[in-house]
């Protein structure tokens, strides 16, 4: 060993002492001295592509990992966390490569096989997902995290009750798993327990990788339905736009508990919820306004259904519970050129890009021709985000209108529902503003189990004007739009 050589294993050494003092950003500036010394060591990168994974910092993990199989291409174990970091990055497809070469180099590495099961599963491969992690489950009858993958694949596929089975399994382990908890408590509502499915559901606030959301308030009581006359409760929204627009109609119940219910959400919703009944104070989700807000209790939104103790038979579903500005909504009707007979009709054909479940759900505008071509149709646009300028090349007879650039935020959405006859939409928050808004919407979902929508139902208890349209295999959008084309020419 010359004495770079060794000067760069001193400062490893250095840097696994910082470590294990929770100093991990001194931490890694030892490891990266020790590189500047022996860039070729592939156990300092190793230890450094750990060291980024511990603090969040994914795509230099992903640097680092890749660096040590440079090094030693022999290294299953590099492979295997090359794959989970690139599984957290929404990166499947490469994650699968990854893992396949640590099961080849290992042909027993259970972590690669649970690893690879729920890159299969986020390639929209249930049935594959299960096939590797029971073979993990063969090597390692007690692997807790197989099991918990093996219930998110078959809670994919839809088989609650053998979702159900393989939670109870993976908690029976590994009884302190939120995770398990928090997945258990979808397939339990996915089943139509909404009580005890609501009431699991709290482990979702101990998740490690969402934990922070729901701690900063932890100095302050939680509110657990109690009437709270003389105080003032923070209500703040959490997860996506539709998960605010759907459980918002729990605000009223809070209200008539007792005193002030202050209600934080995201900027686009603001104007929307300017008048809601049951909101006394609006506050914008952030950090500024959120540390300024004067509070005496607090509950996170998605907790409303446990403390009301919600059922498929008690579910507050009057519609409209949302609403839209009169003056919003003529202004937008002039805009929209509403003269004619022809059903107007909007389109949303796109989730968020940036996550897995949002790609599942987006079919894209090319997936809805079947709708063009139908007489007495006029299409708007609803579509915002990056998948909007899709609607510059509509699908050849369509007629599509497309006014989202006028969008602001929600409220605007809303108005221009409001002039619509139809909305047709894959499972994101425009689903969700239509069906509180009263209109009639039609749903278009993916073979994946969601929670919400239970299952085999073409209706839904959470908002009456709303049908479903689901997919019968995985990608099979044609099959989905072939039966709402059919669908639309009975209503023109």
């Amino acid at each position: 060993m010359n004495e770079n050589q060794s000067k760069a294993q001193q400062q490893l050494s250095l840097g696994n002492v910082r470590k294990e003092q929770g100093m991990l950003e001194d931490a890694i500036q030892c490891y990266q001295e020790g590189l500047t010394l022996c860039p070729g060591n592939a156990e300092i990168w190793f230890t450094l592509a750990s060291t980024f994974l511990d603090l969040r910092r994914l795509s230099e993990a992903v640097e680092a990992f890749q660096q040590v199989i440079a090094l030693r291409p022999d290294l299953a174990g590099a492979y295997n966390n090359l794959g989970g970091v690139l599984l957290e990055l929404e990166r499947p497809s490469e994650a699968v490569e990854a893992l396949q070469q640590a099961i080849a180099l290992q042909p027993g590495f259970v972590e690669a096989y649970s690893n690879l099961g729920n890159a299969y599963l986020k390639l929209e491969k249930p049935s594959e997902a299960v096939k590797v992690l029971q073979q993990a489950i063969t090597f390692k009858p007690d692997y807790a995290a197989a099991y918990n993958n093996l219930g998110n694949a078959l809670q994919f596929k839809g088989k609650a009750e053998e979702a159900i089975a393989a939670y109870n399994r993976a908690i029976a382990l590994n009884p302190s798993n939120a995770e398990a908890y928090n997945n258990r408590s979808k397939a339990i509502l996915l089943n139509g327990n909404l009580a005890c499915g609501f009431a699991e559901y709290e482990w979702r606030t101990k998740v490690k990788r969402r934990r922070h959301f729901y701690e900063w308030c932890n100095d302050k009581p939680r509110w657990g339905g109690e009437n709270f006359s003389g105080k003032r409760l923070l209500v703040y929204d959490e997860q996506g736009f539709g998960d605010t627009l759907q459980f918002c109609r729990y605000l009223p119940l809070v209200k008539a508990r007792g005193g002030i219910v202050q209600f934080s959400t995201k900027q686009p919703l603001l104007r929307l919820f300017t008048n809601f009944p049951g909101i006394d104070e609006l506050i914008e989700q952030t950090a500024t306004a959120i540390t300024q807000a004067q509070f005496d209790l607090a509950v996170p939104l998605l907790s409303l259904p446990h403390i009301f103790g919600t059922t498929l038979q008690t579910i507050p579903a009057s519609v409209p519970y949302l609403t839209a500005d009169q003056h919003s909504i003529a202004a937008w009707r002039s805009k929209m050129n509403c003269s004619g007979t022809n059903l107007r009709v909007g389109l949303a054909w796109a989730g968020d890009p940036e996550n897995i479940p949002g790609q599942i759900r987006t079919c894209g505008l090319k997936a809805m021709s079947p709708l063009a071509g139908i007489p007495g149709t006029t299409f708007y646009s609803l579509q915002k985000g990056a998948a909007a300028k899709e609607a510059n090349t509509a699908p050849p007879g369509m007629q599509l209108i497309d006014l989202t650039e006028d969008i602001a935020d929600f409220a605007d959405t809303a108005a221009l529902i409001m002039n619509l006859d139809l909305v047709v939409s894959v499972d994101t928050a425009v689903a969700h503003l239509a069906g509180a808004l009263g209109k009639p919407v039609w749903t278009l979902l993916p073979s994946a189990g969601e929670w919400r929508w239970l299952l085999g139902r073409s209706d839904t208890p959470w908002y009456p004007s709303m049908r479903l349209f689901r997919q019968s295999t995985p990608g099979d959008w044609n099959g989905v739009m072939t039966a709402v084309a059919q669908e639309l020419r009975l209503l023109v």
